[in-house]
């Protein structure tokens, strides 16, 4: 309560950034190195029933991933928490293609 939430876009070079940063409760050191794993929830959200599965974070990395970007957070316990996004500009991802899948109609 009475906390803020900022949201910051800007361009460099051919990539395109993007911060999130929150003044709520922080995120330890312990949980940032597992904080983009499907379904892991920190101890601090289990302990104040705070809503969740523990997806949204592992999706939102496949996500820039696919498009060849990077995703990584950094945080201070009891001051918040900041998520950086590096995207590329002209839409190429890194990422292999997938191979394409044969339908099969039965």
């Amino acid at each position: 309560e009475g906390g803020r939430v900022e949201l910051r876009v800007a361009t460099q070079g051919d990539r395109a950034l993007l911060e999130v940063s929150d003044t709520g409760m922080g995120i330890s050191e312990a949980d940032q190195r597992r904080l983009f794993e499907r379904f892991y929830r920190t101890n601090e959200a289990n302990e104040r029933a705070i809503q969740g599965t523990g997806l949204g974070l592992s999706i939102a990395k496949a996500i820039v991933e696919g498009h060849g970007g990077t995703i990584r957070v950094s945080s201070v316990l009891g001051q918040g928490t900041t998520f950086h996004v590096d995207l590329p500009l002209d839409g190429s991802a890194q990422a292999d293609d997938p191979e394409p899948v044969e339908a099969v109609m039965v």
